[in-house]
């Protein structure tokens, strides 16, 4: 399939079908209602997807993969200040709050987990690409920087489940604190 059909089922389908199941909710939401709400036919969708889980899953993929880029991105931009990265984080987090709590509820939900989590795995690789180019931008080793990504991650998770400001504010801080005295030279 060519990059330009790749990208005009995600522009035409993708991004459509994840904002509505961020909007009406996972489980109010039928094959038959996303497809009328997009204005495609079932059977047009279903040549696409194997079945009504494949649909699901793929565009909670898609969503979880568009948003962790452009929280990779903000990192990339505002790392060459970490202060300014750590401090505005949890901002740029609210901007996707309703995405993650869609995004958890699929990851939990004992139906679809299983199979986010195994269709998901390419993630890792992903996460792997952003590691090594923050690890650049800090001037250090991705084993120095990935256990710190993955705590942010943790701090993101903490945050969207449990909307604690404070609490994901004072984890932010202390991370800043590490990345301070392991990575970025003295004053």
């Amino acid at each position: 399939m060519s990059t330009q059909r790749i990208k005009n089922i995600e522009k035409d389908f993708y991004e459509p079908a994840f904002a509505y199941l961020v909007e009406n909710g996972f489980e109010n939401t039928s094959v038959r209602d996303l497809c009328k709400a997009l204005s495609l036919s079932p059977g047009s969708v279903y040549y696409w997807f194997e079945n009504k889980d494949d649909i699901y899953i793929s565009v909670v993929q898609y969503g979880t993969k568009t948003i962790a880029d452009r929280l990779f991105e903000f990192a990339f931009r505002t790392m060459q200040n970490p202060k300014e990265f750590f401090d505005t984080f949890l901002r740029k987090v609210n901007e996707y709050i309703r995405e993650f709590r869609l995004i958890f509820q699929v990851t939990a939900s004992p139906v679809y987990g299983k199979m986010v989590r195994h269709k998901s795995m390419n993630f890792k690789f992903s996460y792997d690409k952003y590691i090594s180019r923050l690890a650049d931008i800090l001037g250090c080793s991705n084993e120095k920087i990935a256990p710190i990504i993955y705590l942010i991650i943790s701090v993101l998770s903490d945050y969207v489940l449990w909307e604690d400001y404070e609490a994901s504010k004072m984890q932010m801080d202390y991370l800043y604190e590490i990345i301070n005295k392991q990575f970025l030279p003295a004053e």
